[in-house]
């Protein structure tokens, strides 16, 4: 289960760094906004939670989740700095 979950939120993150990144459009609608949000935030929680108890699980390796919490960490940032500029500028 928890592969499933790390899986998808890989695919999440991956999906909103190539399409902001890729320049299909920097602001979302505020709906997808507040829902990739949400995913960030409870991405890079989720990945924490699994880290701090892989010192539990000894068959468990920890890539999956780093790869996760990098990658949240990086979506959340850009999706911090891009409503912020948006935010400032009044678009």
């Amino acid at each position: 289960m928890k592969r499933i979950l790390l899986s998808l939120s890989v695919l999440v993150n991956l999906f909103y760094l190539i399409n902001v990144l890729g320049g299909f459009g920097i602001r979302m609608p505020d709906l997808l906004n507040v829902i990739f949000g949400l995913i960030f935030v409870v991405s890079i929680l989720g990945s924490i939670i699994f880290l701090i108890r892989f010192k539990q699980n000894r068959g468990y390796h920890p890539y999956l989740s780093l790869m996760v919490l990098t990658l949240s960490l990086a979506s959340f940032g850009w999706f911090a700095f891009i409503n912020f500029l948006t935010g400032i500028m009044g678009v």
